[in-house]
């Protein structure tokens, strides 16, 4: 069944492929210090992952770890910037050294910090795009490279959103990244013929710290926009159904409150 589906999207899958099981595998998550990166580490080590958590915020990363491992699990900080091409490329290594090679990469870290990118001098937004589009494209470079270092498969999946299928005015600079990053891991999808996997996830308002950061208002008329606001524990049970299934190479998953877990696209469009 494998081998007819990913005929259909014109890619070529092994026939021996098998789902991803995360126990003992080794996952990299990028802004795993909070929000839906912190909720994907605890739910991966809960499901027997080894986890590498990257993040700026030291005290609430190495505070992350501490809460993994005192439940059972394994986990280790490093503190990282994804502007910095050799802090992700430390990530990587820190997990390989730790654990011994990288099985999943999620590219999470993310900002809204576009403002109104017409007014005069305005330069914010050069950042949102930087971190959101740029970062995961670098690391998701790099961790390809590592995966075929260690003779293929793997898994990555990008945090994008709702914002990057349907525009937002208020948000261009913001919804353009992730737009961008729901192309990226679509065009992506033909890495499946080394057993390599990218996926975007797509999660409507979630109440993560960047969200609260709006102000009790906005996150009001966030939720009467589209009945309400996920936890970042929904979009965490979106990331594990992603690492697990391997029939879908290159599709972008969506996270809204009145559909739950569904698909904006199955698979990568053939050409």
């Amino acid at each position: 069944m494998m081998a007819r589906i990913a005929a259909e999207a014109g890619l070529h899958y092994e026939e021996e492929a098998q789902p991803m099981d995360p126990s003992g595998k080794v996952a990299v998550i990028t802004g795993g210090a909070s929000g839906i990166g912190l909720a994907t580490a605890k739910l991966l080590a809960a499901n027997g992952a080894r986890v590498v958590i990257g993040d700026l915020q030291d005290e609430l990363g190495r505070a992350a770890a501490a809460e993994i491992e005192t439940a059972g699990g394994q986990a280790h900080f490093v503190r990282t910037d994804v502007l910095i091409r050799d802090d992700l490329q430390r990530l990587l290594d820190t997990a390989v050294e730790r654990f011994g090679r990288v099985d999943i990469v999620h590219n999470n870290a993310g900002v809204n910090e576009g403002g109104d990118f017409l007014a005069p001098d305005a330069d914010a937004w050069e950042r949102t795009l930087a971190i959101d589009l740029e970062a995961v494209i670098r690391l998701t470079q790099l961790a390809v490279q590592q995966f075929r270092k260690q003779g293929g498969g793997g898994v990555i999946i990008n945090t994008a959103s709702m914002g990057g299928i349907i525009p937002i005015s208020t948000s261009p600079i913001y919804a353009t990244s992730k737009a961008g990053v729901i192309h990226l891991s679509r065009s992506l999808g033909h890495l499946a013929s080394e057993g390599i996997r990218v996926n975007a996830i797509c999660p409507s308002y979630t109440d993560t710290p960047m969200v609260r950061a709006a102000g009790e208002q906005v996150m009001e008329m966030m939720k009467q926009e589209v009945g309400g606001i996920l936890t970042p524990e929904q979009i965490a049970e979106g990331v594990l159904e992603l690492v697990r299934d391997d029939s879908r190479a290159g599709a972008v998953m969506r996270v809204t409150i009145r559909n739950g877990l569904d698909y904006a696209f199955e698979r990568r469009a053939g050409r």
